[in-house]
């Protein structure tokens, strides 16, 4: 401690006055002046200066991570995040991906950032395995079947349209040759 420097937020030393009575004479007194230390601001000065640093450390940190999280929830950093957990497991609809496009679709058109950051906080708060598991079911139910079933439904559409559309031009080339 040292006690040549003076705080002007937490003074160590001060004036204090007081009164001393002279023993056997009740109206006799003398007023005195001392140097007076003040304990608790000697205390308090290395408190607040132990959590000015504290806060100093603390702000830094949840700087640098949201810095982490800003990359983390980039267009590429998601993909990323999800094909690693696709090529993990041996699934046989995942195993041998080799269309990037639906992964791509998969990513950024299904999970989108909401899901991503649903999973990305499994993935932290259970574990990578657990995190990997959900991604491969919703790939698998979720998004190949909406495919399948949107790519079966475009097909009939274009059966059904060109059935009538072939329909039509025998009715018309009937017509003509009739």
């Amino acid at each position: 401690i040292h006690w040549e420097t003076e705080s002007r937020l937490f003074p160590k030393t001060t004036l204090c006055d007081f009164t001393i009575r002279e023993f056997g004479h009740p109206k006799r007194s003398h007023d005195y002046t001392v140097q007076c230390v003040l304990t608790l601001n000697l205390f308090h000065e290395q408190m607040f200066t132990f959590l000015y640093f504290w806060y100093v450390i603390v702000i830094s940190l949840n700087v640098c991570d949201f810095f982490l999280w800003l990359y983390a929830i980039t267009p590429q950093c998601r993909l990323n995040f999800v094909r690693k957990r696709l090529y993990s497991k041996k699934y046989p609809l995942t195993n041998g991906i080799k269309d990037e496009s639906k992964i791509i679709a998969f990513t950024n058109d299904y999970l989108e950032a909401d899901g991503f950051f649903i999973l990305s906080l499994i993935k932290e708060n259970t574990s990578d395995y657990v995190a990997a598991e959900i991604i491969h079911r919703l790939y698998a139910e979720k998004f190949l079947k909406r495919n399948l079933i949107k790519t079966t439904a475009e097909a009939s559409y274009d059966d059904k349209h060109t059935k009538k559309d072939n329909d039509s031009k025998r009715h018309n080339l009937c017509s003509l040759i009739c």
